[in-house]
């Protein structure tokens, strides 16, 4: 069975005035585009003029990194205001963080933004004597231009002052000077549908990790925990079957100032770096549980700890990271909040995380002290160990894990960053439960197989995957096979226009369809969306903003639904039982599921043309009386949503980064009689670098002779493209392997793929691979089918 065949897509760049560009074609850019364009220009042309800027890459990855907005030194007391200068409004959304250097700014408890989030703070990301970032916040949408732009400062000792001499705006990725078209235009419109079938074993059904169930409930769920918001928005999730996911606890300050009529926690006065746990005596921590609806409190999810106290931390840097003298206080911490939440409310999440994010410097303090010889990865690993064993002490059915991984970029410094992943799957075995990881994509991810060739380094095309099967190959090597959790995943860009909300959109949709298809190693599956936020109430992210008519903001007659709502409506009751699929195209995702009587897919366009999707092989076989398409798609500078409708099933329409719903419902109810279980073997070495020879893998399999299908994926890493064939012999046999546009992109991370005859398997089978220099070969697997 042919799951994924790499063909070679005939391909064309389209240019207009500042594109990337390689043939002549006009496009015309959406309204959004063109006031983009706008302020593009005006930060170009006129903004950073006389002003101190920081450009980083060569080439096409040429751009601008931060801009000096201000230079000007001031000493700050609580509650004064800074005036930006006139133009910074306009520009902010372009940036990620705002940044000030100084003296004393871990002084400082919060800032406020005029006109974008003047009663929030947004969330710090770091903060020392001399430095402090923040997140931009969100900007809102309106008609007219905003006020010009101030930041108002509160400081932590409200008689305490700093000095700040400058503020800097960084960018999360590099902006390139000549504006990018990408996001603004229908990609891929200028030319003919490329027609795709898309084969459907109706006679089987796919069993993937021991089950043929789609298993709803671990892929459609929303980053909140039980009760934090009101019933009436946890019924409408409710009624179109997501669950609650995944939500962050912060220990400060979240139970470290009075919230309630009960005591902070403090520092034990005997114990220097302890809490004292008489606070959970009196401090009520199941009061969100009791408050929400029934049905969630059945469900599993999961939560993370995060921001420890201070009494027991590393001073500012790293969001609350314990110090390693206290890291069993910190462990006993999480186990009494633990034991406490199942006594008050009742019930806890299924799996803790032990840290938010903790495979960054942002995050994890000790990651920044590993050029003074402090092994931060290992400290990471021995707390997660610490926690995993006091909670299983006092509740052995909760599940602990991490590291809640975030910039999964493991391939960074030659794979430094994945060997210190490896490290702490081998190091944490036998305390930890699970693995967990986040995927992100920026504003360069739009438009993804165009840019293939101009740096484009994010994880949908084939790296998400790559990066997965590393991970799994490791855990098989270090005997610590482990359920991967995906707790967080979708956009980086601020903002909630058009082209923002789409790559949100397309970024949840793709991640899921390719998540759906790993049942066997995935247990949860969290995008980044939420119903509402009350801390940035704003967020491009939540389903559902406050309407402007009314001060009280609880239930959800007081707020109005978002763009963001149509990814609820896109997959409200996606499920059933899973179908084999096959098809012979390159960068598409395909899920296919029946409940007896119609087929439901799911189909995801990650590649550079439109398509037509032709099920007409089915559609004859069973006698389809009717074939309907639910789309969430961008189209002529806007994002669509079309509710389910009628479409011809030989040319079902799919765009590019587009991912749609098709049904199929049969004439008569149908059942499968046999079932096709498919299984993943892995070579236990990894991240193997070429020389020009050979390089041998062995993978071992069971039952080889029950086999009926075979695929052999190899994933692979190469600076500047692929540009040689890959010489495979598996057994002896010569494998022929596709590369199809692997030449084509300026950084390959991919797996590459090749059908082997079921007759050459073995239970015990040699594959050796001979690649160009400067390759690596980051896993090796096969993918059998067996009836």
């Amino acid at each position: 069975m042919q799951f994924f065949i790499r063909l070679t897509l005939l391909f064309f760049s389209v240019t207009m005035a500042g594109s990337y560009s390689n043939h002549s074609f006009a496009q015309t850019l959406s309204k959004e585009g063109q006031d983009q364009k706008a302020i593009h220009d005006y930060l170009f042309d006129s903004f950073v003029a006389g002003r101190e800027t920081k450009f980083v890459g060569s080439g096409r990855d040429h751009g601008l990194k931060e801009v000096t907005v201000m230079a000007e030194t001031r000493e700050i007391r609580h509650g004064d205001e800074v005036l930006l200068p006139k133009g910074t409004e306009r520009v902010a959304g372009l940036f990620r963080h705002f940044a000030f250097h100084g003296n004393h700014l871990d002084r400082i408890k919060e800032v406020h933004v005029f006109p974008f989030s003047p009663d929030k703070s947004p969330p710090r990301s770091q903060q020392v004597t001399d430095f402090y970032r923040v997140q931009m916040p969100s900007i809102p949408l309106s008609d007219v231009p905003p006020d010009r732009m101030k930041i108002r400062f509160l400081m932590k000792d409200e008689e305490a002052t700093c000095r700040i001499d400058d503020l800097v705006f960084i960018a999360q990725k590099q902006i390139p000077p000549e504006f990018d078209t990408i996001p603004y235009r229908d990609l891929g419109s200028e030319f003919p549908r490329e027609r795709v079938e898309i084969n459907i074993d109706t006679n089987n059904e796919l069993s993937i990790g021991g089950s043929s169930q789609l298993q709803r409930e671990r892929w459609f769920r929303m980053h909140e925990t039980p009760g934090v918001v009101d019933q009436s928005f946890e019924r409408w999730a409710l009624e179109r079957n997501f669950y609650p996911g995944r939500g962050a606890f912060k220990f400060n300050p979240g139970i470290t100032r009075a919230w309630g009529n009960w005591e902070p926690l403090k520092e034990r006065a005997d114990k220097p770096g302890a809490a004292d746990l008489s606070f959970f005596d009196q401090y009520d921590a199941g009061v969100r549980h009791r408050n929400t609806i029934p049905e969630f409190k059945k469900i599993p999810f999961a939560y993370c700890f995060n921001d420890w106290p201070d009494f027991l931390s590393v001073p500012l840097v790293g969001r609350g990271t314990p110090k390693p003298e206290y890291f069993d206080d910190a462990a006993e911490l999480a186990a009494a909040y633990v034991e406490d939440q199942i006594n008050d409310g009742g019930f806890t999440s299924e799996w803790w995380e032990v840290k938010n994010e903790s495979s960054v410097q942002s995050e994890w303090a000790h990651h920044w002290k590993e050029n003074q010889g402090i092994d931060g990865w290992g400290l990471l690993a021995d707390f997660h160990n610490r926690v995993a064993d006091a909670v299983h002490q006092r509740a052995s059915e909760v599940k602990v894990g991490g590291p809640s991984s975030a910039y999964m970029q493991v391939q960074i410094k030659d794979f430094d960053l994945y060997r210190n992943q490896a490290r702490f799957i081998e190091e944490t075995r036998g305390h930890i439960d699970f693995f967990s990881h986040h995927f992100y994509e920026n504003a360069l991810m739009l438009g993804a197989h165009e840019r293939r060739g101009q740096g484009y380094s994010n994880y949908l095309l084939g790296r998400y995957e790559a990066i997965l099967d590393m991970l799994r190959a490791h855990m098989h090597k270090a005997d610590n096979v482990l359920p991967i959790l995906i707790t967080e995943c979708g956009s980086l860009q601020n903002g909630r226009q058009p082209s923002d909300n789409w790559l949100r959109l397309l970024a949840w949709n793709a991640y899921l369809t390719k998540s759906m298809q790993r049942p066997d190693q995935i247990d949860l599956f969290v995008p980044f969306v939420f119903l509402h936020m009350s801390w940035n109430p704003y967020s491009g992210d939540a389903a559902f903003t406050p309407k402007s008519d009314r001060k009280k903001h609880k239930t959800i007659d007081d707020f109005e639904p978002t763009t963001i709502a149509n990814y609820f409506e896109l997959w409200r009751d996606f499920d059933g039982r899973r179908l084999p699929v096959a098809f012979d195209q390159e960068w598409l995702d395909v899920v296919a599921v029946h409940d007896g009587n119609r087929i439901s897919i799911a189909v995801t366009n990650m590649g550079g043309r439109q398509i037509a999707v032709d099920l007409s092989e089915v559609s004859s076989r069973l006698g389809i009386g009717k074939a309907t398409q639910t789309r969430l798609n961008y189209h002529k500078g806007e994002v669509v949503f079309e509710p389910e409708h009628t479409v011809d099933a030989t040319a079902i329409p799919v765009d590019v980064n587009e991912t749609t719903v098709i049904r199929l419902v049969a004439n008569k109810p149908f059942a499968p009689a046999g079932v096709l279980r498919q299984d993943r073997w892995y070579a236990t070495n990894t991240a193997v670098k070429s020389d020009g020879g050979d390089k041998s893998f062995i993978v071992n399999t069971d039952n080889a002779e029950t086999v009926q299908h075979a695929r052999l994926i190899i994933g692979v890493h190469r600076q500047g493209g692929v540009k040689e064939p890959l010489v495979v012999n598996f057994n002896g046999t010569p494998i022929p392997v596709e590369t199809g546009d692997a030449n084509e992109f300026s950084e390959f991370f991919a797996p590459l793929d090749a059908s082997v005859p079921p007759s050459l398997l073995q239970n015990s089978n040699q594959i050796t691979i001979q690649s160009q220099n400067g390759t690596t070969i980051t896993s090796v697997q096969l993918l059998t089918h067996s009836k």
